[in-house]
């Protein structure tokens, strides 16, 4: 297999691809349902949209005939970078260099910015210093809560999917999955929108030799939706531990426990918690931006997962009192920073309004995250019911199945299913073969892309050597705090379990699946990330110390490793070894 069926077409315009921080998006491969319908029409438009309507881009800019704004190679997902090195060089004040590290975090593996003519534009320069300016006073508010009210009147509109007809199920996955267009060009804007903020902050805190106060005034905000699904779980960890009726039903174990809480009467007021949960967060899961994958309430049992982890953590380490720190410290760096301009007017006038856009950009990146990753749960309702009845009809061996369909062979399979199943399992096997394997980190525009059959499978990628005690390494600030502890190496949830209370998690990247770890964990520290990154977002929010953005911390960090993690600076000591 030396090419995937949604593999696309390189971009000359934007000739830059990478996996750095796409991981996060996409740590396996789209399926191609997902990609050629949620992502092409969806996503990838809308994507678009938001850059053009920031006024980075005119609307001739882009083909719209192939996707620009993202790539896919071999199923992966890869972020752009192109486009957003031409938005670092036409915004005032700005460079390519530190949008790469605003967006994707550090990389020397990435070719430098290199100056292409059509990338000047007085008249995008223009439209995006008014653009900026609206942000600092606060534009994006009104552009979220729209947008937010729009999303919960769409998920309103779902029909009972279990009484339409095959055809409506189509139509109605097609639909949803496009809500994504609108929803992107929103929360696009919002993502976008969200470096501004920090980086005025960031700039007065360098010029004033204080550079590590450029994160701590954004730390323990509140009122951030993923942090707001860590405080259920552990109101609910905490009902399981204070209660040996529950401790023992979760002692047991949790492949059946839903049936056997039901009927417990000890059981009600978790149940009725548990409920809540989903109500609110039950669209969160693994891989959510892939229709394919599960969410908590396609599959309850991975949040009574979540919440089993965190009933062992101790009392003490609730994220209310993790965050008394970090609250106490953002306050006084925004005090600090406040009080070192004071004699500079203007400086302090840009600097209070960096801090109070940057602060409110983190909690709707995050509230626009939240509902996008809500509209995308109704195409995988949708068609997940379709693959049932086609499995039940001995049309397709499993329900995965139909997202080995591309979008344009949707009204073929309905109209003539018979054929299909040998064809769509093989596509599976397929695909389970390519999430194995290690894609390129960079695709570039007139380099040709390594066939799949070169690929490394993925094991390969935690070789290497360990550091030495004494020896420095250097990431991105993410969350401040120092924390000094032993590391335990996360590949994935499935080793989840291996974290103990207290350790410093190392992993490659996050979704909110791995919220309850960060509840156990005394640091983190991911291979993968940027500033805006969901694990800084949720560590700062936790008062977790966090670096991103640090290469090979998998194999260079092994579990046992004693090392001391400053969150402030991005500088991770090796005090021991394993």
């Amino acid at each position: 297999m030396d090419t995937w069926i949604t593999d696309t077409e390189q971009s000359e315009r934007f000739p830059l691809y990478t996996r750095g921080n796409a991981d996060e998006v996409g740590p396996d491969p789209f399926t191609p349902l997902n990609w050629s319908l949620t992502w092409e029409q969806g996503i990838v438009p809308g994507t678009a949209w938001a850059w053009i309507h920031l006024g980075t881009f005119r609307e001739d800019e882009f083909l719209w005939t192939q996707p620009e704004t993202y790539g896919n190679w071999g199923g992966y997902f890869f972020n752009q970078v192109s486009v957003g090195r031409v938005f670092g060089y036409r915004m005032p004040g700005a460079t390519p260099d530190a949008i790469d590290v605003s967006f994707f975090g550090q990389n020397p593996t990435v070719p430098p910015y290199v100056h292409d003519s059509r990338d000047d534009n007085e008249e995008c320069s223009a439209a995006l210093a008014a653009s900026m300016g609206a942000i600092l006073g606060g534009a994006h508010a009104a552009l979220l809560d729209e947008y937010l009210a729009q999303a919960k009147a769409w998920r309103a509109t779902r029909p009972d999917l279990a009484n339409v007809s095959d055809e409506e199920l189509v139509a109605y996955g097609r639909t949803s999955a496009k809500w994504q267009n609108p929803a992107w060009d929103a929360y696009a804007q919002v993502v976008i929108g969200a470096a501004v903020g920090p980086g005025i902050v960031q700039g007065v805190a360098d010029a004033v030799g204080k550079s590590e106060l450029g994160i701590r005034v954004f730390a323990a905000l509140g009122d951030v939706a993923s942090a707001g699904m860590a405080e259920q779980v552990w109101a609910l960890s905490r009902l399981v531990r204070d209660s040996a009726d529950l401790t023992a039903e979760f002692d047991a174990g949790v492949d059946d426990i839903a049936e056997r809480l039901a009927a417990s009467p000890a059981a009600a007021d978790f149940n009725a918690g548990f409920a809540a949960l989903l109500e609110d967060f039950g669209h969160r899961g693994v891989d959510e931006w892939e229709i394919s994958a599960e969410t908590w309430f396609i599959n309850p049992t991975l949040a009574l997962q979540m919440i089993d982890r965190v009933r062992r953590q101790d009392d003490s380490q609730s994220p209310s009192a993790r965050l008394v720190g970090p609250i106490a410290q953002r306050e006084a760096a925004v005090a600090e920073l406040t009080a070192a301009v004071a004699g500079d007017e203007a400086t302090a006038g840009m600097l209070a309004a960096g801090i109070a856009a940057g602060q409110a950009s983190f909690r709707q990146r995050e509230g626009g995250k939240n509902a996008s990753v809500m509209l995308i749960q109704e195409p995988k309702l949708a068609f997940r019911e379709l693959g049932r009845r086609m499995v039940e009809r001995g049309v397709i061996e499993s329900q995965l199945d139909i997202f080995q369909l591309l979008d344009s062979e949707l009204d073929e399979f309905l109209v003539s299913p018979a054929g299909w199943k040998q064809a769509l399992a093989q596509r599976s096997r397929d695909w389970a073969e390519l999430c194995e394997l290690d894609p390129p980190y960079v695709v570039m525009h007139g380099e040709a892309i390594p066939p799949i059959s070169t690929w490394p499978r993925r094991e390969r990628r935690i070789s290497g050597d360990a550091e030495v005690a004494g020896a420095v390494l250097k990431g991105v600030a993410g969350s401040p705090g120092t924390i000094t502890a032993r590391t335990r190496v996360i590949a994935d949830m499935s080793q989840a379990d291996d974290l103990q209370p207290g350790e410093i998690l190392v992993c490659t990247t996050t979704d909110p699946s791995w919220v309850p770890l960060f509840m156990i964990a005394s640091a983190v520290i991911c291979e993968i990330g940027a500033p805006g990154s969901h694990s800084v977002i949720v560590s700062r929010e936790l008062g977790v110390p966090c670096v991103v953005s640090l290469s090979g911390a998998g194999h260079k960090l092994p579990s046992g490793t004693l090392v001391e993690v400053d969150g402030s600076t991005g500088v991770v000591k090796v005090v021991g070894t394993a």
